[in-house]
């Protein structure tokens, strides 16, 4: 939606730019068109900054109040999966990427055997004033564990927490019948494309996504 958003406005502003020039031609004067021609793409720029930059500064969040989770998290899973002889499953050490700018959030999670990414994913701010993170997601397992694994679709929410500690804790569920809980307490700026790297990178911390707790 973000991406969108922001080649709609270069759009507009090229296309008023373009009836503007296509005017002056006709023997409009050219002085407060440029004026105009130039306030639309700085107005396309701003956006543009804003939906990448502008909004994670912290004094405009001081204001705003919007959380910043981006980076990746680092936990474990507790599956309320059960195994055909009966047993559960220990907890799974996890990583979770997210991506986010002003209005778009993807999140990518990763575990020794899968990788799901949302299809769709929104921060929300619920009455008492608390943060979450609710995503939809399809979970595609490693080859070598498809044998018991398969592809399947889900969906998760986590609260953002503080800099208590609380880190992102929730829930999700799957269309095979199964849920759990989502426990990240650590947090990196950087980004990993595999579990393994980022379960054994050094640099994780504990999150400060809110400007008032940092």
């Amino acid at each position: 939606m973000g991406g969108v958003r922001v080649r709609v406005g270069i759009g507009i502003a090229a296309l008023v730019g373009l009836v503007l020039t296509v005017l002056a031609g006709q023997g409009i004067s050219q002085t407060p068109l440029r004026i105009y021609s130039i306030a639309g793409i700085i107005a396309a720029l701003v956006f543009a900054l804003w939906e990448r930059f502008i909004w994670k500064w912290k004094v405009v969040r001081y204001f705003t109040g919007v959380p910043l989770v981006n980076g990746t998290w680092r936990g474990h899973i507790v599956s309320s999966y059960i195994r055909p002889d009966g047993s559960g499953v220990p907890s799974i050490p996890t990583a979770l990427y997210i991506s986010q700018s002003a209005s778009k959030v993807t999140v990518t999670l990763f575990t020794g055997e899968s990788k799901s990414v949302s299809e769709t994913a929104k921060t929300l701010r619920d009455p008492d004033g608390r943060w979450r993170l609710s995503w939809q997601y399809v979970n595609t397992p490693r080859p070598g564990v498809r044998d018991r694994s398969e592809r399947h679709r889900g969906a998760a929410e986590v609260f953002i927490g503080s800099q208590s500690g609380e880190g992102l804790e929730g829930s999700y569920f799957t269309d095979r019948r199964t849920d759990g809980e989502l426990h990240l307490t650590e947090w990196s700026p950087a980004r990993y494309g595999q579990a393994e790297m980022a379960l054994a990178a050094d640099g994780f911390q504990a999150a400060r996504p809110y400007v008032r707790d940092s």
